[in-house]
């Protein structure tokens, strides 16, 4: 406000002569004054939605905590020879804190992964502050993303270009429809599947910002299922449960329960590895109980419990905590804490059964940013395991 006033003044050009007299100057403007103090002062009480600054929601000490010890494992990966599952974990951090609202921190985070995941980690930031109103921040961030993929090479520089492409199409207005599913046409018919699994995943988010608009909500779900032939089935499974989360959040059980019906019938009619089919049944059993079928859901959560159990031993020990994950959350959103809080500390075992530290990282990094999304405390207990894990990282990696 002083530094617009200042400006101003110096516009003027404000003359005082040597009897203190104002010259003419000042007369002329005197209507020109009091229009533009008006304005000046009229900004100065508006708040626009392009000028809100990047700010982290309120967090409990303990979610702070465990993202800190999250993102402390994931960088303690060597990046020689690990920089993938280094990046991978730490962008798994930033994930959870976007998903917390915790853009400052994501940020923070950002800047310290090594590798082209940077770049799309600033394009899901850009997107995060697209869609929580802090638009001034959007071309900075995918500018950034952009300079990241000169760097990089093949398919990873065609997916930060891919993804910065949707971000802005989807940062035209609501008229921009057609360009924004043009620019999800084209990555769909990539070649590359990393890139065909993020236009989908993208498709997956219009679906959500357009529910309100039945007809192209209608066309968005048409395009995702157009695709169904060219993706694995536990992909297609994913997709449904990303759409069932955002019926939920619009207040459309009915939609999402039939949405449920369908994954878990797909979930039925193949024979799949337990790592798939136990967190794919426990993440459905949540997602019912969400969409209003709460005793059907108990017993799904409970049958995936005991299938992990029964089939424990034919899991590979660096992806029993993986598996383990999904059956805590499920308990955690029904309500029955005591039972998921157990599943959160058998799974912080289960990562550390592999004697080398890199699956160890990874594993407690994920557990960490799972434990601070679903809101579960740990008990001063596990909270002091789960430091001392942190800080033994070492060699053997």
């Amino acid at each position: 406000m002083a530094k617009r006033l200042f400006l101003f003044r110096r516009w003027l050009g404000l003359q005082i002569g040597s009897e203190g007299s104002v010259t003419i100057r000042w007369h002329f403007s005197c209507v020109f004054v009091g229009l533009t103090l008006g304005v000046v002062l009229a900004g100065c009480g508006r708040r626009d939605s392009q000028a809100v600054s990047l700010a982290d929601a309120p967090l409990e000490a303990y979610q702070r905590e465990l993202l800190e010890i999250a993102f402390r494992a994931a960088s303690a990966i060597p990046s020689d020879p690990h920089i993938k599952s280094r990046s991978q974990a730490q962008a798994g951090v930033v994930t959870a804190c976007l998903a917390l609202n915790q853009p400052q921190r994501a940020l923070g985070y950002i800047e310290r992964i090594d590798d082209w995941r940077r770049g799309t980690a600033y394009a899901d930031l850009a997107m995060h502050c697209l869609q929580r109103g802090y638009k001034t921040n959007v071309e900075a961030y995918l500018g950034t993303a952009l300079k990241i993929a000169e760097g990089a090479e093949d398919w990873r520089k065609d997916r930060i270009v891919d993804q910065v492409a949707v971000v802005r199409a989807m940062s035209r207005p609501a008229a921009d429809f057609d360009a924004e599913t043009a620019a999800l046409a084209k990555m769909v018919s990539s070649q590359q599947f990393d890139v065909l699994k993020e236009a989908l995943a993208t498709y997956v988010r219009l679906f959500d910002r357009v529910y309100s608009d039945v007809e192209r909500r209608t066309t968005v779900e048409a395009s995702i299922r157009a695709s169904w032939d060219k993706i694995p089935g536990f992909v297609r499974l994913d997709l449904l449960m990303d759409m069932i989360e955002h019926c939920l959040a619009h207040s459309d059980r009915t939609k999402a329960l039939d949405l449920v019906k369908e994954a878990r019938e797909i979930a039925d009619s193949t024979s799949w590895q337990p790592t798939i089919e136990i967190p794919v049944k426990a993440k459905l059993a949540r997602l019912r109980f969400l969409a209003g079928d709460p005793e059907r859901a108990s017993e799904e959560a409970k049958d995936a419990l005991e299938l992990f159990d029964a089939k424990r031993d034919q899991i590979a020990n660096i992806y029993r905590a993986q598996t383990l994950r999904p059956i805590a959350e499920a308990h955690r959103a029904m309500g029955k804490a005591d039972i998921a809080m157990d599943l959160y500390a058998r799974a912080v075992e289960a990562g550390v059964e592999n004697p080398n530290s890199r699956p160890r990282a990874e594993d407690l990094a994920a557990t960490c940013c799972s434990m601070a999304t679903q809101g579960a405390e740990p008990s001063l207990e596990l909270l002091s395991r789960i430091r001392e894990i942190q800080e033994g990282l070492g060699d053997p990696w």
